[in-house]
């Protein structure tokens, strides 16, 4: 997390909870309107971002590598807080661990599903680094085989721990498409049900029935 900001946060988190123990504590309350707007001020924006790709924020930053790269941010609306582009900046952060440097993957991800908040971006960011897991693993389950030479004892025992281990992170990214449905849909499920009143001596057919013809021997049926 940037320094200055974290400081500025942690300051202006500090200022509310002096104004909440004000408010609590001392009767009257003289300090606590001055302890909110300090707070207010410290967590105020000066210039709104630059949304980028995957609806982030975009900012150059030098690698421990010594070269230039693009580092994503949250989206931050008119108005935003210091905290949220706070907590935007840690979840970049946390895409850009050495071992699997998924910013670009989670960035696409969040552009494709079109994450509106900060939890599908969230989401679709494990979801990025689970299937980069999972593709890693499997070619280690597979390179025990690869080139038709023979495995060694204990080989085939890894190739299968990690086989089951990257079927466990599919599922798990699949889990989250189905976690992010149930977030835009709140879970419902909705159920159609028809009324069919049947008149006496009729009788009611109950699923796809083709008209302009009749049934062998005869008969037909009446719809009710």
């Amino acid at each position: 997390m940037h320094e200055a900001h974290k400081s500025l946060t942690e300051l202006a988190l500090r200022k509310q909870r002096d104004a909440h123990i004000e408010r609590r504590y001392k009767p009257g309350a003289p300090f606590a309107p001055m302890f909110e707007r300090q707070a207010a001020e410290l967590l105020a924006l000066s210039d709104p971002p630059d949304v980028g790709p995957g609806g982030e924020v975009v900012r150059e930053q030098t690698s421990g590598l010594g070269r230039k790269r693009d580092v994503i941010r949250d989206t931050l609306a008119d108005g935003a807080s210091r905290i949220a582009e706070d907590a935007s900046i840690r979840r970049a952060d946390l895409l850009m661990q050495p071992s699997f440097d998924a910013v670009a993957m989670g960035v696409d991800a969040a552009e494709s599903i079109g994450a509106a908040n900060s939890l599908e971006k969230m989401l679709t960011h494990q979801m990025a680094v689970a299937h980069e897991a999972s593709m890693r693993l499997l070619n280690r389950a597979l390179s025990y085989e690869a080139g038709g030479r023979s495995m060694r004892e204990g080989d085939s025992v890894e190739a299968c721990r990690l086989a089951n281990t990257a079927a466990r992170l599919m599922s798990a990214y699949q889990d989250g498409l189905l976690t992010l449905l149930r977030l835009r849909t709140g879970g419902n499920q909705t159920v159609t049900v028809q009324h069919v009143q049947v008149q006496p001596g009729a009788q009611a057919v109950i699923g796809n029935v083709r008209t302009g013809g009749h049934r062998r021997g005869g008969s037909k049926r009446k719809d009710g």
